[in-house]
This record gives C-alpha cells, sequence and structure tokens, in this order.
C-alpha cells in the first residue's frame, strides 16, 4: 500500500468518533466497552496508528488517531468497527447494522486544537455527568499521562513515541485557527438527565413525569437548569416539552 506523502497532508491527527445505529447503547455493557477497546489496540499495531487519546462512551467513542497514511486510518476504523459489529451481533443475537455510518473524522489542523482535543476527549464522560472527574472512568487512556488533571496534560506528552519532529505543516493560517467545535453527541447526558429525574421523583416522592403535575414539573426544571450545563433544547426533548414552555417555567415564581 502506497503512502501519502507527508507534505501532502494537511495533518497527521484526526478526531474520529463512532455512534450506534438508530443511536443504540452498542457500548452500553461492560464487556462491550473492552472488546472495542481490544480491538483498537489489535489493529493499531497492524495499520501503524498511534492511538492518542480515546473514551468509550455509552453509543459513542471519540478516539484521536496520528497516522502517517489516511488509508491506513481508513482500512484501521473499517477492521475494528467490522470485527466489533460481528462480536456486538453475536453476544446480542441479533443481525443487521451496528453503526450509525461509518465513522466521521475531523482533521486537527494545529497545536492548540490538538491539545484541547485530548482534553475535550477525556472530559466527555464528565460533561455527561457520568464521573465528576476523568480519572474516574475507566474506558479511557487518561491514567496514560500519568496526571490528575487535565489542565496538567502537555504537548510532549501527546508526541511521545511519534517519529516526526514536525507534527504541523505549513497550511493557511486560516485554517490554523481551528475550531473547537469538536465531533459530539449529547445521548450520554441525556441519560444522566432521566437519571437526575428518577432520583428527585425519589427524594421528593413524586411521580411528575408520569402525573404531568405542572407545579411540579417547573421544580423539576429549574432543579435540573441551576444544578447542571444542560441546554433547554435537550431537557425540553428529554421531558417532552417545549423550549418556550422551559424558558416560561424559568421566569416564573
Amino acid at each position: 500500500m502506497s503512502r501519502i506523502a507527508r507534505n501532502q497532508m494537511e495533518t497527521s491527527f484526526f478526531h474520529n468518533m463512532t455512534q450506534g445505529i438508530n443511536k443504540e447503547y452498542i457500548f452500553k455493557e461492560d464487556r462491550c466497552k473492552k472488546k472495542y477497546i481490544e480491538l483498537m489496540n489489535e489493529k493499531a499495531e497492524e495499520f501503524e496508528i498511534k492511538i492518542i487519546a480515546f473514551t468509550i462512551m455509552g453509543n459513542h467513542s471519540h478516539m484521536l488517531l496520528y497516522t502517517k497514511n489516511i488509508e491506513n486510518m481508513s482500512q484501521f476504523m473499517k477492521k475494528i468497527n467490522e470485527k466489533f459489529a460481528m462480536y456486538y451481533n453475536f453476544v446480542n443475537e441479533r443481525v443487521g447494522i451496528v453503526f450509525r455510518n461509518r465513522y466521521k473524522s475531523q482533521p486537527i489542523l494545529s497545536e492548540s486544537q490538538l491539545l484541547n482535543c485530548v482534553r475535550y476527549i477525556f472530559n466527555n464522560p464528565v460533561r455527561a455527568k457520568i464521573v465528576s472527574s476523568p480519572e474516574e472512568y475507566i474506558y479511557s487512556n487518561f491514567q496514560d499521562f500519568q496526571t490528575n488533571h487535565l489542565s496538567n496534560i502537555k504537548l510532549d506528552q501527546i508526541y511521545q513515541n511519534i517519529d516526526y519532529s514536525i507534527y504541523f505543516p505549513e497550511i493557511n493560517d486560516k485554517k490554523a485557527e481551528a475550531t473547537e467545535d469538536f465531533l459530539d453527541t449529547s445521548e450520554d447526558k441525556e441519560i444522566f438527565i432521566k437519571e437526575l429525574i428518577k432520583k428527585y421523583e425519589q427524594d421528593n416522592n413524586l411521580l411528575i413525569i408520569k402525573n404531568k403535575n405542572r407545579e411540579e414539573t417547573k421544580k423539576l426544571v429549574k432543579y435540573i437548569i441551576e444544578n447542571t450545563n444542560v441546554s433547554y433544547k435537550l431537557l425540553a426533548d428529554t421531558l417532552n416539552i417545549s423550549k418556550t414552555t422551559i424558558a416560561r417555567y424559568m421566569t416564573e415564581e
């Protein structure tokens, strides 16, 4: 397989994300997360891929990869997803497509974006309120960076075991002003909201969702908005009410 010349590539770093078909929680079980990580590590060596950072969430995965060959990365992603799909279908006695699409990929165009992407990937389970700090989440490689805080991660740690002295060729300045809007999905945060609602109902001995009590729903909305960073839209979708209603509740006494 021929290699793409280094000076023909905008970058050697890519942020990739996979997601379950129909937003299915294909990584919900621990054994599925472990299997996907096993396949990642196995195929990385075969296709000469360096896995810089990864986090496996409930229905999607994030990984930051380093490659000297775009086609190698494509084959790497294809193989791990094919192998995992076979495994997932077997253990769940199902047939059919497992992943929503092949995968989504985002080129990383500057050192600033590279560093922030690593932190973003490790912070995913924290943003989803699954854990309170990245080191608590075992389905990532955060521990490889041997730190207890995202802010302590440095470029030198990212560049370990990579055999290039120059990582970003000269590219258009506007491209180098890379966006911080990394590939994302909101389903794990939705799980958190549902768990928060359940806990709130239990603590207050209420059945707010079932009984559709307006005043109690308003209290619940205020509680969630004031104690989390979820959007009105996501909360509205979860509660099956409109964003306008959410906004009105927040202004009412």
